[in-house]
């Protein structure tokens, strides 16, 4: 398994695991990642898709207390 190399490659790699249209939550989005051959930190990950990639490439909706990730 690889690691990211930097922040580009990051943001890559999770907009490639979201498809047009598609609502995911972090889990979901960490595992397609993991199925890519990232070695991923599922809490991680979360935290850099609420902090570097929300409102510039993805948005969010929360449904039952569940935050859902979808592109923007």
């Amino acid at each position: 398994m690889k690691k990211f190399g930097n922040t580009a490659n990051k943001i890559n790699a999770v907009l490639r695991a979201i498809n047009k249209g598609e609502k995911l939550t972090g889990r979901q989005i960490a595992e397609r990642v993991k199925k890519m051959g990232y070695r991923v930190n599922e809490g991680n990950l979360k935290m850099f898709i609420y902090y570097n990639m929300l409102h510039k490439y993805m948005e969010k909706e929360s449904i039952k207390g569940v935050n859902y990730y979808y592109l923007a």
